[in-house]
């Protein structure tokens, strides 16, 4: 008969017995019940977006929005025009911001001429003498209408007006699928099972991603394979008008008082409004540098207990702005700042397609579960020029 085969010898312990000696199987592991996210739940373009501006229900993928221009005010005369001289020769189309009655001041000359007969071409008749001191007109004079002067029994005249334009924007189909197997369902972990804490991850992931659509997205459609795709324009496809990228500049305080001087007039928040108080969403990078500029005038402001949501106050002459640390910029564009008065930004969503956390998507056969986050929505943004993008800081 075979001899059996030998056993596998004991490991033994000599002396006393300690932890490093056991079976590691045997040990307990001190898991702490709870696992951080690198990155919380930061996302305060998509928050505030929805509690300081508004929340719209759109009842197409295609939702438009209309705006209204002041009355431009302005001509500029296009030739020379003697102290003496009864006809004014204005820019292209410009005719057509004047009628008769309106008093114009000259920017440069500071005379005053009131306009007497307004043709279909660019010659305006104008009455000099106005408080006397007649002085010659040259190109590229400015002139402002700044008031009317009626004959007494007189007609009203002309009415002017501005017509409306229209924008538009997508809603954009965002999702953020997660799924898991059968047994991993199962399966008892350290923090709770996987499906909470996925739940958990994977709804902070969802929230970055609209938030960076938000951002960064261009308005954009196309087919798909059987229909179709829409894209949402974010802040940087919309803000034309007070953009500065400051790369190769010595930035300092007067430079960000210079900006704000222009950036802070527009809007509901702008000076001009009687307001002056916006929001700057910007990098850890430009926190700093704006820190070393103020030092300790920088003040620690709750915006909304509900939402825990907290700024830095810098009050400038052009008005309050509040500092929002904006982790999401900080990984890609660190050199980003946004200022933003959310009178003017709504988000929105497809009717009854808000975000919703969809379960059991998976294929009926599928050992295992499948959930995913899904939202139908875009941003509006109102008076462009209400904003504003400063890029370019060195990091």
């Amino acid at each position: 008969m075979p001899a059996p085969n030998p056993r596998t010898a004991p490991t033994l312990i000599s002396g006393s017995r300690g932890i490093e000696l056991l079976n590691s199987a045997r040990v307990v592991v001190d898991m702490e019940d709870e696992i951080l996210m690198y990155q919380a739940s930061a996302t305060p373009l998509l928050t505030l977006t929805g509690k300081i501006g508004e929340k719209r229900k759109a009842v197409n993928v295609q939702y438009q929005f209309l705006e209204k221009d002041e009355l431009p005010r302005e001509v500029t005369a296009s030739a020379v025009m003697t102290d003496v001289g009864l006809t004014l020769q204005v820019g292209t189309d410009e005719y057509k911001r004047l009628v008769s009655g309106q008093l114009l001041l000259n920017l440069s000359t500071r005379e005053v001429v009131r306009v007497n007969v307004v043709t279909s071409d660019t010659n305006i008749t104008v009455v000099r003498g106005i408080g006397g001191g007649n002085q010659p007109v040259a190109i590229g004079d400015k002139f402002v209408h700044f008031s009317n002067a009626k004959e007494d029994g007189s007609t009203s005249g002309t009415s002017k007006s501005i017509q409306e334009f229209n924008d538009y924007n997508y809603t954009q189909i965002i999702e953020t699928p997660f799924d898991f197997t059968g047994r991993d369902l199962v399966t008892e972990l350290y923090g709770g099972s996987d499906e909470m804490t996925e739940t958990k991850w994977q709804a902070i992931e969802h929230k970055k991603s609209i938030e960076l659509a938000m951002f960064f997205g261009r308005r954009h459609s196309m087919s798909g394979t059987s229909h179709l795709i829409t894209m949402t324009g974010g802040l940087e496809y919309f803000i034309v008008t007070n953009r500065a990228n400051v790369a190769q500049q010595n930035l300092n305080e007067r430079w960000f008082i210079e900006y704000l001087e222009y950036a802070m007039r527009w809007g509901r928040g702008g000076k001009r409004n009687g307001v002056g108080k916006k929001y700057c969403l910007l990098s850890s990078r430009w926190l700093t540098e704006i820190n070393a500029w103020v030092k300790d005038r920088l003040e620690y402001r709750i915006l909304d207990q509900s939402i825990g949501f907290a700024a830095w106050e810098y009050k400038s002459p052009h008005g309050i702005v509040y500092l929002l640390p904006t982790p999401i910029l900080d990984d890609n564009h660190p050199d980003w700042m946004f200022l933003l008065d959310f009178n003017h930004l709504k988000y929105v969503y497809l009717n009854k397609r808000d975000t919703k956390l969809l379960v059991d998507v998976q294929e009926n056969d599928r050992d295992g579960k499948k959930n995913l986050y899904r939202s139908d929505c875009g941003i509006q943004v109102n008076f462009e020029h209400a904003h504003g993008i400063v890029t370019g800081i060195t990091v």
